[in-house]
């Protein structure tokens, strides 16, 4: 069905933003059954190599996109690299910290963009909604009765790594020539970036003999990786950009939700109160930034 007016595209785009949140949200569930059997240097190896690979596949055969572009292959380079910087230690965090946990610490990187743009002039109300997301992020990671969890801090090594990869697509973006095509030279400059740790991962496995590890590890390469994205670049011709990141921040209760159905995840009242002010203060930032205030 085709929408002809501009309304009718607008909320075609804010429904397929609703199932993007939906699909990135069950991406940490979905990372947490694939790490009960792969170590985290095959979850990524094998993550990757079928995002591109199946990719490149529909961009050929059913898109008709021409083979090769040198342009955005050299633009996705350090995209890729990027990416594996923030996926590396989300997926190190989640062996350690809960997917609930994981899904809000890591859209931190809302409030953290804005204070790594350095070459803005920011208002008083960005820091203070910093300094808000960061005492949400110290009661989610329970640090009330100084219960630090490494998989929390490795998520927030996440949050920052992500906070750059967003800045980096927010320069390029306007030189990219095909969306779709890009993410998929991300994707295989993410996989070359993650082929080093194959070495040095002590227990690297690829193999499991359970369903869940390897519906876990499809869902995140086809759904989060190559229909999550598509989503994205689709909801963005007809959306602001802060419209859509306001929808992107459903995930984190979407990982929530399916954090409490499917792993039986709950957290204490200080962590709620925390993932609240996280929630919160990343909605509040993209206020003031789509208002001008800074």
């Amino acid at each position: 069905m085709k929408f002809t007016s501009t309304g009718g595209m607008k909320s075609r785009a804010l429904t397929e933003l609703i199932a993007a949140a939906i699909i990135w949200g069950f991406g940490f569930v979905a990372t947490v059954w694939a790490l009960r059997d792969f170590s985290i240097a095959g979850f990524l190896f094998l993550r990757f190599t079928i995002a591109f690979i199946v990719g490149e596949i529909v961009r050929v055969f059913f898109f008709r996109r021409k083979f090769w572009d040198a342009h955005d292959f050299k633009y996705a380079l350090l995209a890729g690299v990027l990416m594996a910087a923030f996926i590396i230690p989300q997926s190190i965090g989640l062996l350690f910290t809960t997917a609930t946990n994981s899904g809000f610490l890591t859209i931190m990187y809302v409030v953290l963009v804005p204070l790594l743009s350095f070459h803005k002039k920011h208002s008083w109300k960005v820091y203070a909604l910093a300094a808000l997301a960061f005492l949400g992020a110290w009661l989610l990671m329970n640090a009330v009765v100084l219960e630090f969890n490494k998989g929390d801090l490795w998520t927030l090594v996440c949050a920052f790594a992500a906070s750059l990869h967003i800045l980096y697509l927010g320069k390029v973006a306007p030189q990219v020539h095909d969306a779709f095509r890009f993410n998929n030279y991300q994707s295989f400059w993410c996989l070359l970036a993650v082929i080093p740790f194959i070495g040095i991962d002590p227990k690297f496995s690829i193999h499991s003999t359970n369903i869940l590890p390897w519906l876990g590890l499809m869902s995140t390469a086809i759904g989060s990786t190559i229909i999550g994205f598509m989503i994205q670049i689709r909801a963005q011709k007809v959306l602001s950009e802060t419209t859509a990141a306001q929808f992107f921040l459903l995930e984190s209760p979407f990982a929530l939700l399916f954090g409490y159905l499917l792993l039986n995840e709950t957290i204490t009242s200080f962590q709620a109160l925390g993932a609240i002010l996280i929630l919160l203060s990343s909605f509040l930032t993209l206020k003031v930034e789509s208002s001008k205030l800074i």
